[in-house]
């Protein structure tokens, strides 16, 4: 497995195409959408103006949203990405939009956005989670140490989103690999005196 150090080296090239801007993490959302009848996607929300409210939050463990935006005429009001042209992965100054993917993925009853490496020699990232299941959309509450963030272009922010983490990355937990019982010899009588 390779070191987070040399996964996340970065380059001269990607650094100087793109920067990062610090944002109001109020004003931004990550939500597992559904997406067929089981499956789940990321949808990020941005409330750019204070016209109207972009989404309502209700409950617990999980979090449902309602995603207000899609009853009225959002241009200007709300931002919303739902694909990798709209969000990525930053780790470091680094933006690995094509060494990873995200997906929400369902862990034991628990909605995860997970970062799915190309290279499956790399380690897994794990960026948020839901607190628990639902069939409708839930809020995604980003893990310790991981923020949104805005690409920047030069001088110019851009509508692209990160998910930025800054630092040296969380050990992944790895997983238990199962283990056969060995088989434990069975006692012998002792033979009692007669």
């Amino acid at each position: 497995m390779a070191s987070f150090g040399t996964l996340f080296a970065s380059t001269a090239v990607s650094q100087a195409t793109f920067g990062q801007r610090e944002v109001d993490q109020s004003t931004f959302a990550a939500i597992a959408a559904p997406r067929g009848t089981t499956a789940h996607q990321l949808l990020i929300l941005e409330q750019v103006s204070n016209a109207r409210p972009c989404w309502s939050e209700s409950g617990s463990n999980p979090v449902l949203v309602d995603p207000l935006l899609l009853t009225f005429d959002f241009t200007g009001i709300c931002g919303r990405s739902t694909d990798s042209n709209g969000y990525s992965i930053r780790v470091n100054g680094e933006d690995l939009a094509l060494q990873y993917s995200l997906r929400v993925v369902n862990r034991n009853n628990d909605l995860v956005l997970i970062g799915a490496p190309s290279n499956r020699s790399q380690p897994e990232l794990q960026i948020a989670r839901a607190n628990g299941y639902t069939q409708n959309f839930a809020k995604l509450t980003l893990n310790p140490g991981w923020r949104f963030t805005k690409r920047t272009f030069g001088d110019r922010v851009l509508g692209h989103v990160y998910l930025t983490f800054e630092g040296t990355l969380p050990t992944p937990s790895p997983s238990p690999s199962p283990t056969t019982p060995s088989p434990s010899p069975s006692p012998s009588p002792t033979p009692s005196p007669t």
